[in-house]
């Protein structure tokens, strides 16, 4: 029987996670860094295995040329070090350190405070308040921006990566059944809210980066407009986006819904939306860039007349590992306007087609897809239709 004080739980086998580093690195030599400090939740268990929610506290991945990566940490979340991380060396500070000051400890003590040192400040966890405190501990060491060096290695999945994604789409799958089955006339919108997640976690998802949304009626034409105390109405439109999560990766995939017989203006804008997200689909495969699928999808709107009711600017971006406040990887790749990033096999993204008319109706539908050698796969498998409910 195996010791559980000295288990591990890791997503991936140690092969995996070096073959990060060893790219990770390779891009640092070509940025000319010593070091990369990583306070971005999701790039330090990308290269450590190590998770917690609780990463509204400071950590930071030390991340030199040569030798381990050593991990930062509370000391209260010690437990999550040794449960989730492969690294052996960890330092943590208590609640009345100063977690900056310690960052610049361990940098000089392992002789990694002299050469050039590259900071994510594009982080949303590393604060201008932390920022200028490890600026000032640092002293005279060469502070540069490494923003986007591990994101460029995330970008494109694994293998193993992308059946975490396929898992977290039959979560996904189940949370939006759920969600439908609870849909009618007169229902408030938690409880279909409710049902979405019973049946989301249920069916094996953790918890999501980003909450799922029950847009109903006025909700419907707000852009993340989402449930609480509103009780559906006939005639209402319903925005379903539901994203559900296996090892911290994830999928998502919207859906509309019409409250009895659709108006027509609600068909119309839910036969572009589904015409739109099924061309940028399709239009997803190797060599094309970002740019050419975001405009496969405008043109399906330009020529139903609906381009004045797209809010947002781009078309989908890419998706996977995501802790808290979002569960896409956007700020790393999205379809966009223009956009000359070349797709390659191995990346994921949530294709989106929204379209809302304020305080009239909403109508979107989406798709976790991925880039293959050939093209495209559904990684999502879910009816296409605009769904009336009673």
């Amino acid at each position: 029987m195996s010791d559980s004080a000295t288990e591990k739980e890791l997503a991936f086998d140690l092969v995996e996670y070096q073959e990060r580093l060893e790219r990770v690195r390779s891009i640092m030599r070509q940025r000319g860094l010593d070091v990369l400090l990583t306070h971005t939740p999701e790039n330090i268990l990308y290269l450590s295995g190590y998770q917690t929610a609780g990463s509204y506290m400071y950590h930071c991945l030390v991340v030199p040329l040569e030798g381990q990566p050593i991990l930062i940490l509370r000391r209260a979340e010690l437990g999550n070090f040794l449960r989730f991380c492969y690294l052996r060396e960890s330092v943590t500070y208590t609640d009345i350190q100063d977690p900056a000051e310690l960052t610049a400890k361990t940098l000089a003590d392992r002789g990694l405070a002299r050469g050039r040192i590259g900071l994510e400040l594009g982080s949303w966890f590393l604060t201008p308040k932390r920022y200028l405190a490890l600026q000032s501990a640092l002293g005279s060491a060469t502070v540069v921006d490494a923003t986007g060096t591990i994101e460029r290695c995330r970008l494109v999945k694994s293998t193993r990566e992308v059946d975490h994604i396929r898992r977290a789409a039959r979560a996904v799958e189940a949370g939006m059944q759920g969600a439908l089955d609870a849909i009618r006339d007169g229902v408030v919108d938690d409880v279909v809210a409710a049902e979405l997640h019973r049946a989301l976690f249920r069916a094996g998802s953790e918890y999501v980066a980003l909450s799922p949304f029950v847009a109903a009626g006025y909700k419907s034409t707000i852009m993340h407009g989402n449930w609480g105390r509103k009780r559906i109405e006939r005639g209402e439109s319903v925005i379903l986006e539901i994203g559900g999560c296996i090892q911290r990766y994830h999928a998502a995939l919207m859906r509309t819904v019409s409250v009895g017989p659709p108006a027509h203006r609600l068909r119309d804008m839910a036969k572009a939306s589904e015409e739109a997200n099924r061309v940028a689909c399709e239009a997803i495969r190797p060599g094309v860039t970002s740019g050419e699928v975001h405009r496969a999808c405008q043109l399906v709107f330009e020529k139903a007349g609906l381009i004045d009711l797209r809010r947002g600017n781009r078309s989908g971006y890419s998706i996977g590992l995501a802790f808290p406040p979002d569960w896409g990887e956007g700020h790393i790749l999205s379809l966009q306007d223009n956009d000359p990033t070349v797709l390659e096999p191995g990346m994921v993204f949530h294709v989106l087609a929204a379209v809302r008319e304020y305080g009239l109706f909403g109508a979107s539908f989406s798709e976790t897809v991925l880039v293959t050698p050939t093209g495209h796969e559904l990684l999502t498998r879910f009816e296409r239709v605009l769904f009336v409910r009673e």
